[in-house]
């Protein structure tokens, strides 16, 4: 996906305070020298401007007078902004990003898999087919990009087939937070499981049978959600926040 550093000068400035403010090197009510940053990037008052108004839109920064501009408190993040999602996604995995993206994902993706398998044409078949046939093709394989790419293009499919714009602009979410997840998860599907249950989900589709694409899909972000939780529970703070999140259930 590409961020805002891709949109010049004053987007370089603006994917560069963005990632550190999801990395947590800039925290939420830290003041923001503006001279130090003219200094750092060198660049004019008016792009470092325009860079801040970029990101108080994403609820990132705020301002106020006498106390200057500063990063705002997590709960007026744009979460869903596709920037901040990147930003959210890169380096090493957000663990409660992943385990956000599995809970999501089991509320949506079965209710669309059901309205794909009414609504679908049959040349979304051939791009839910398309894209099995590119997952099964990686998932031998140690390349964790082209195995991302394929199981993002199953999922897209799947959702665009469901006829629902709003669930197809769901990618928006899905992609970046998907690669967070298969970075951790990868390694561990490993059996021919993972495609069965996606070839389960293909063939319900097809055979437009809504109520057995539901329960295929329900049982593959099922599976997908407790792989996540295992890969995030190996350290210790990964492990209290799924036990956490499984006591408010």
């Amino acid at each position: 996906m590409t961020t805002f550093s891709r949109r010049g000068l004053h987007g370089h400035v603006v994917d560069v305070l963005g990632r550190r403010i999801m990395r947590g090197e800039l925290v939420s009510g830290e003041i923001i020298d503006p001279d130090a940053l003219l200094t750092e990037f060198r660049v004019s008052r008016t792009v470092l401007r325009e860079a801040l108004k970029v990101l108080t839109t994403k609820g990132l920064v705020d301002a106020r007078p006498r106390l200057g501009t500063y990063i705002t408190e997590r709960e007026r993040w744009q979460l869903l902004d596709s920037d901040v999602m990147t930003w959210r996604s890169e380096g090493v995995p957000d663990a409660l990003l992943v385990l956000e993206l599995s809970e999501v994902r089991q509320v949506l993706e079965p209710a669309a898999a059901r309205l794909a398998a009414v609504r679908r044409s049959e040349e979304q078949c051939d791009q839910i087919q398309a894209a099995m046939t590119a997952l099964a093709a990686t998932f031998e394989s140690t390349e964790v990009d082209s195995h991302v790419k394929a199981d993002l293009a199953f999922h897209r499919a799947v959702l665009a087939a469901s006829g629902n714009e709003l669930l197809a602009r769901f990618e928006v979410v899905l992609e970046p937070a998907l690669h967070a997840r298969n970075e951790l998860a990868f390694a561990h599907e490993t059996t021919t499981q993972f495609l069965v249950e996606h070839q389960a989900v293909l063939e319900a589709i097809v055979a437009q049978d809504a109520d057995r694409a539901f329960a295929a899909m329900h049982i593959l972000m099922t599976e997908s959600a407790r792989d996540s939780e295992a890969i995030v529970s190996q350290d210790a703070d990964g492990a209290a926040l799924v036990k956490a999140r499984k006591k408010a259930q």
